[in-house]
């Protein structure tokens, strides 16, 4: 009976599995041990349920518009956003805005510069016209356009980072600069309107706005001979002498326009009013004088150097604008027209007059001096 006890234990001691030896630090194998700690890293041990672990948290909500090729949906920590907005000749004007001029058909490069670049993020920088976009950059940390006008104009200029629907994230540094394309005026002034023959008679052009910077000139032409007499490619004057070796009268025109010796000029362009000059060596001087406005009728008055009563002319004075003659007078050197009313309110209306031959053409035929062109207006609130 013993010895079919121990062949019972015997049988059931050999039938159960053998216990994993244990791994023996100094001397035991590295390759069965990292084994071993794989598969328990892979597996929880026996009965043991494995943790639920929450997946991380996003630290950036998804886009609202499809996301930047190439780049994550998530970004990194980032310091606090800067954006610098740059135009060209940007200054204080005094107020605390920013302003900023160039001449119509001239652009503004316009750079807004971020302190991060924009491209792991899901902000853009963009620009902005008078609030409407026209740029947008969603890499790098600058973001530039072209911006220009070939009319005057003015625009409001600024930029933002911004997500993808337009949410704002941080404005520009300056907000906002007043962007002005600007032309100039020209004038012309006539130092004598009457000068001896063969003598000079000095015109001078003069703009608002130096022409240097621009891609413009000031020019002067002779509108009875068809011809340019002067042009200056910068500064705000530009004065030429004229002389004539014959009696005669010509009108002189001054332009701010595109280089061209013959008119009429192309492209953008300022005119100065048409002013009279007469070489003559008859002696007469004559000077025009009228109120610069009115809100009734007036006095027109033109005042020769002598009377014109023991000579062949007489004094007139014209509608420079229309060509009417509005007043004559053939004696003494004073010819004054009272009551009379500019022809249309609110708008100004120049005036010349001049010694000459009894005439209703204009200009008159013998002129033997001529006035100075003076601007007047009915005015009408």
């Amino acid at each position: 009976m013993r010895t079919a006890v121990f062949a019972a234990v015997l049988g059931l001691v050999v039938a159960l599995p053998a216990a994993p030896a244990a791994a023996d630090e100094g001397t035991g194998s590295s390759t069965a041990t990292t084994t071993k700690q794989d598969a328990k890293r892979a597996q929880p041990g026996a009965g043991v349920a494995p943790k639920t672990v929450a997946p991380p948290k996003p630290t950036v909500s998804p886009k609202p518009a499809a996301p930047k090729v190439g780049v994550p949906k998530q970004r990194s920590a980032l310091a606090a956003w800067q954006l610098t907005l740059n135009v060209p000749g940007a200054h204080d004007n005094g107020e605390g805005a920013q302003v900023s001029w160039l001449w119509i058909t001239q652009s503004f490069h316009i750079t807004a510069t971020a302190n991060q670049d924009v491209g792991p993020t899901p902000y853009y920088i963009r620009i902005y016209r008078d609030d409407v976009q026209i740029a947008i950059c969603g890499t790098g940390t600058t973001c530039s356009v072209d911006v220009g006008s070939s009319v005057i104009a003015s625009s409001w200029i600024s930029a933002d980072i911004s997500t993808a629907a337009g949410s704002r994230i941080v404005a520009s540094n300056p907000p906002f600069v007043l962007v002005d394309w600007h032309f100039t005026t020209v004038s012309l002034n006539v130092a004598q309107t009457t000068v001896n023959v063969g003598s000079a008679a000095t015109l001078t052009a003069r703009t608002f706005f130096d022409v240097g910077p621009s891609p413009f000139w000031t020019q002067i032409f002779d509108l009875t001979t068809g011809t340019r007499v002067a042009i200056c490619g910068s500064g705000e004057s530009c004065p030429v002498n004229i002389t004539q070796a014959s009696a005669t009268t010509h009108r002189y025109q001054a332009f701010v326009g595109y280089n061209s010796a013959t008119l009429p000029l192309s492209g953008p362009q300022s005119s100065s009013l048409v002013n009279w000059v007469t070489w003559s060596n008859s002696g007469f001087r004559i000077s025009l004088t009228a109120p610069v406005y009115t809100e009734t009728t007036e006095t027109v008055t033109a005042t020769a150097s002598s009377s014109v009563t023991p000579t062949p002319w007489y004094i007139e004075i014209f509608d420079a604008d229309t060509g009417t003659r509005i007043a004559f007078c053939g004696n003494g050197s004073v010819c004054s027209l009272t009551g009379y009313t500019p022809p249309v309110p609110n708008v100004r209306t120049h005036l010349v007059a001049f010694v000459s031959s009894f005439s209703t053409a204009f200009p008159p035929s013998g002129i033997q001096a001529t006035s100075n062109l003076v601007e007047t207006m009915h005015y009408v609130p």
